[in-house]
């Protein structure tokens, strides 16, 4: 089709107007049917315009001279994917410029090609760059502000890395191949590694589509962030045990508890749709799909009365330590989110201890680098729980915090991560 470069490109405004309206990247993503849907350009221009959403609207506004209704999304979502393309893509800046001014028809625009097509030129020949720190960062001002705070000596190095891009990880499952073996496969492929930071993970040096990883089908092998990865390691369940991993979906920490060790697993998660989902990955990868479970981890109604031996909490959260992989949290959270994940993490901890066996061990787990969602909430617990206890995270990666782990984005390396290991006393401390 002669004109799929301007369909894709109004493809994309579209979709960057939805999540700059509230909508999440993944969901404005699903495919409706057209051609432009199969386009990795596609992707490149939403995730990428997405990510420099706040530059790349400042440069915007000073290559202006006359602001935009502001509630005129889907035409500064057009500009702005323009713009990522002159400032951040190889694509030559006649062609971006050409391509974006056709899309403006294709979303409706036709009046406003004369502007389009003005701004994007003038990005391209002037060079203009954002002086704000909100555009300098690319961030929030909220994130912005909670960082400095929390990190005042390398927020920015961080926040820069949250701009990047996250590496391809994969977690071979070691019920079927070892990771020296599933190495060599790769490196018969042609698709350079490297190991990770956790024992079943290798990290690719440039991504590849699911489907031309060998034995993938098979279920072999996974894709999962490293730093994922430890949750597992981290829980440590022995073979026989009984393990719950609360709030489990997509599965892949709950199978990776599967493929260390043979154990009596429960994944419990309140949405049906994501269970199923869960069944098919425990299917493709060889396990009984009935350990998944529908359930509300902050009630006790889905539980027999048989306590768990260990328990992981992948609590819900800001997301924070992933921004690489979903940037469309930086226009979806605010600061006063934070309080409702809080006091919702919370709830999880008190649901979830009455199922502890004492003796047991639970792993509390956010991708979340912010202190609100991490230690003072494991603080707050500790401080109200008699029979809990803060145990020590043994590995050679992450920071130590005074309950636990932190693990911050870094280039070539795993997302954020928080983890607390909580022991669970044979009797209660005297009052």
């Amino acid at each position: 089709m002669r004109d799929l470069g301007a369909l894709v490109r109004a493809r994309a405004a579209r979709i960057v107007a939805d999540v700059a309206g509230g909508a999440s990247l993944d969901r404005a993503l699903e495919p409706t049917g057209r051609e432009s849907e199969s386009s990795p350009l596609l992707r490149e221009l939403t995730y990428g315009t997405v990510r420099h959403w706040f530059s790349l609207n400042e440069v915007i506004d000073r290559a202006m001279t006359k602001r935009l209704r502001e509630d005129d999304l889907l035409l500064r979502a057009l500009l702005a994917v323009g713009a990522y393309q002159i400032r951040h893509m190889r694509t030559p800046a006649h062609a971006a410029v050409h391509e974006t001014v056709a899309a403006a028809a294709r979303i409706g625009r036709t009046s406003a090609k004369g502007l389009v097509n003005r701004v994007l030129r003038r990005l391209s020949t002037e060079g203009l760059e954002p002086v704000s720190e909100i555009g300098r960062f690319d961030q929030p001002e909220w994130l912005l502000d909670r960082l400095r705070a929390q990190r005042p000596r390398d927020w920015q190095a961080l926040l820069h890395a949250s701009n990047g891009r996250a590496p391809m990880a994969l977690r071979v499952n070691s019920a079927r191949i070892s990771r020296p073996d599933y190495a060599a496969l790769l490196a018969d492929a042609g698709i350079a590694h490297r190991d990770g930071i956790a024992s079943s993970s290798l990290v690719l040096a440039r991504p590849v589509r699911a489907a031309e990883l060998p034995r993938f089908a098979d279920g072999w092998v996974s894709v999962q962030d490293e730093g994922a990865q430890l949750a597992a390691e981290i829980l440590d369940a022995r073979p026989g045990e009984r393990v719950l991993d609360a709030c489990a979906a997509p599965g892949g920490k709950a199978l990776a508890c599967l493929e260390r060790a043979r154990v009596d697993l429960c994944a419990l998660d309140v949405d049906e749709r994501r269970c199923e989902a869960m069944r098919a990955e425990f299917r493709r990868l060889g396990f009984d799909s009935s350990a998944v479970r529908r359930g509300d981890a902050t009630r006790t109604d889905w539980w027999d009365g048989r306590p768990f031996d260990r328990v992981l909490l992948d609590a819900p959260c800001s997301g924070t330590g992933t921004l690489r992989r979903h940037p469309d949290i930086k226009l979806l959270k605010r600061a006063s989110d934070l309080a409702a994940y809080a006091r919702a993490q919370q709830a999880l901890l008190d649901g979830l201890w009455p199922v502890l066996a004492p003796g047991g061990t639970l792993v509390y787990c956010t991708c979340s680098i912010l202190d609100d969602e991490n230690e003072r909430v494991v603080s707050a617990f500790l401080a109200n729980a008699t029979d809990a206890a803060s145990a020590p995270i043994h590995t050679a990666v992450g920071e130590s915090a005074p309950h636990g782990l932190q693990l911050l984005p870094s280039e070539g390396g795993p997302d954020g991560f928080y983890y607390a290991k909580l022991t669970k006393r044979n009797s209660a401390a005297p009052q």
